[in-house]
Order: C-alpha cells, then structure tokens, then sequence
C-alpha cells in the first residue's frame, strides 16, 4: 500500500521481494504436489492443482514483499511509518556491519524490518522520540547508500 496523502511524490520507495530460494521452493513443493495428484487422480487434476498452487503461492510472495517508501511525511518501512521529526542519525551498513547490527552485539531495542535474501546490506536510523520503546530501526535494503541518502535529503526539507 502506498502512502499517498496529499498527493506527494516519493523520494525513494524499494519493494524487498523474497531471495531465488523461496521461488525456487515454492515451486518445487507445487510441482510435486501437481506431480502427486497427476499420478493418483489424473493429469487434468494435476494441472488444476499445478495453477491454483502457482496462483496462491504467487499471492503470499507478493501479499509478504513489503515496501519502504521515503516521503516528505515520513518513512514507511512496512506498516511502520516514522514522521520525520523523530528521526536521528541514518547510516547505511555494509555486509558485515549489518551481520554484527543483527547479531548478539546489535541494539536489542530496534525496530527490525529483515528479509531473507533481500541482501546483505541495511540502514539503522535512531529515533529521537523519548516515549518510543525503540531506539533505532534496522532495515534492510538492497541499495543501503540511496535509501540512507534519500532519508537525509527528506529530512534536510524540514524546516526548524
């Protein structure tokens, strides 16, 4: 769902659809299961079985693709949104920077928006609300350095 109050273009909007594993499975366990019922009941109920699967498996990966849109309202990380007000610092993470933020050694208190096989890269924003129970947000993201430039080119039209 896009954010379109008052009309606004985005800045930045990125879809994290799922990595080549889960496609890749998806259509294996459809396979075999239209594979099963071709054998035990006929070939025009495996082909039955074959699209409703396909078309029902389509309609998960793409109900569970969030998008990440960066507006002059705010960011849109998922159903999250954050007005820029309460937004800190932003800093665009590597592939090892981002393994340590979502690791062990990482703020226990973030806000995570992770997906498997999205990449290896994500940007962490502090928050500056004192009554939110977050500290920061953790996204990830296949193009770390745009969102994080597009987040403080938003930011920096706020006026004071």
């Amino acid at each position: 769902m896009i954010d379109d109050r008052a009309g606004q273009e985005p800045g930045y909007t990125e879809r994290l659809w799922p990595g080549p594993t889960v496609w890749i499975l998806a259509v294996g366990m459809i396979g075999a299961l239209a594979i099963a019922y071709a054998s035990a009941v006929g070939p025009v109920a495996g082909w039955i079985v074959a699209l409703v699967g396909a078309a029902g498996a389509g309609l998960l990966i793409a109900r569970s693709a969030v998008r990440i849109l960066v507006t002059e309202d705010g960011l849109r990380a998922g159903r999250a949104f954050l007005e820029w007000e309460f937004a800190g610092r932003v800093l665009a993470l590597d592939a090892d920077q981002a393994r340590t933020a979502r690791g062990p050694q990482g703020d226990p208190s973030a806000h995570l928006l992770l997906r498997p096989g999205v990449g290896p890269g994500a940007v962490v924003l502090e928050l500056r609300d004192p009554e939110d129970p977050h500290h920061t947000w953790l996204i990830a993201s296949r193009h770390p350095r745009q969102l994080a430039s597009a987040i403080e080119s938003a930011r920096g039209r706020l006026s004071p």
